[in-house]
C-alpha cells in the first residue's frame, strides 16, 4: 500500500483483475488509499500490495476501511461477495467515472460501476452491484435488475428489461421493449429485436437462443 500524507479516506477493493484496474482508475485520488484483497498476490499495476481475500483478513479490515467496492467481472462471485459484506454490515460504495453521463433522473444501486463514457438517460434503474461499461449506452425507461454486466459499446434502447445476473456482451443492441431474462449471455455484437427467456444463451443478428446458461 503507498504511502501518503492527509489521507482521510480507505477504501478497500476486493480483486486484482482486469475490471480491478479500471475501477482504480475511477475511486484512486489524492485524498484517499486503495487497499485491495485478491485470491492472486501479484504486484497490481506495479504501486499496491493485495491482501488476501478471506472472511478473516475482510472482518480484521473492517474497522480500518471506510468504504468497500467489488471489482469483480464475474456476476455470480460479483453478487457472493457484495452478500457477505452486507450481511456483515461493511459500507459499500458505487465507483462513478466522472466522464460517464447520467441524468438526474435514474437511479443507481448500491455497489455498482458506472464507466467513461456511459450515458444513462432519464428514468433509468440501475440495480445493485451492476457494471455499466465503456460508452454503454441505457436509454430512458430501462429497468436493470441487479448483478448484470452491459459490456463495452452496448445500447440499449427505451424501456429494455434485464433480469439479474445477466451478462450482455460488448457491443450488443436491445431494441425498445425488450425482456431478457435473468442468468442469460447475449453474445458479443448480437442485436436483439424479441423477448429472451430465463437462462438463455443467445448471439446473432438477429439475436437467437442456441443455448441454455448454466442454473443459478
Amino acid at each position: 500500500m503507498r504511502e501518503r500524507k492527509g489521507l482521510h479516506t480507505v477504501i478497500g477493493i476486493i480483486g486484482s483483475g482486469g475490471h480491478a484496474k479500471v475501477i482504480t482508475n475511477i475511486l484512486e485520488n489524492d485524498s484517499s488509499e486503495l487497499v485491495f484483497f485478491s485470491t492472486s498476490y501479484s504486484n497490481f499495476l506495479g504501486k499496491y500490495k493485495i491482501l488476501l481475500d478471506s472472511t478473516k483478513t475482510l472482518l480484521e479490515w473492517k474497522s480500518k476501511v471506510r468504504l468497500w467496492h467489488v471489482a469483480i467481472g464475474d456476476p455470480k462471485i460479483r453478487k457472493e461477495k457484495i452478500t457477505f459484506l452486507l450481511n456483515n454490515e461493511f459500507a459499500i460504495t458505487s465507483a462513478i467515472h466522472n466522464k460517464s453521463i447520467i441524468s438526474d433522473c435514474s437511479t443507481i444501486g448500491l455497489g455498482t460501476s458506472i464507466m467513461a463514457g456511459a450515458v444513462l438517460n432519464p428514468q433509468t434503474t440501475i440495480g445493485e452491484g451492476c457494471i455499466i461499461n465503456t460508452t454503454a449506452s441505457v436509454d430512458h425507461d430501462c429497468i436493470i435488475e441487479d448483478y448484470v454486466n452491459v459490456c463495452p459499446g452496448c445500447r440499449l434502447t427505451g424501456n429494455v428489461f434485464i433480469d439479474t445476473l445477466t451478462d450482455i456482451g460488448a457491443g450488443v443492441t436491445v431494441i425498445p421493449n425488450i425482456k431478457i431474462g435473468k442468468n442469460c449471455k447475449i453474445g458479443a455484437g448480437a442485436v436483439v429485436i424479441s423477448d429472451i427467456p430465463d437462462n438463455s444463451v443467445a448471439v446473432g443478428v438477429p439475436a437467437k437462443v442456441i443455448g441454455t446458461n448454466s442454473t443459478l
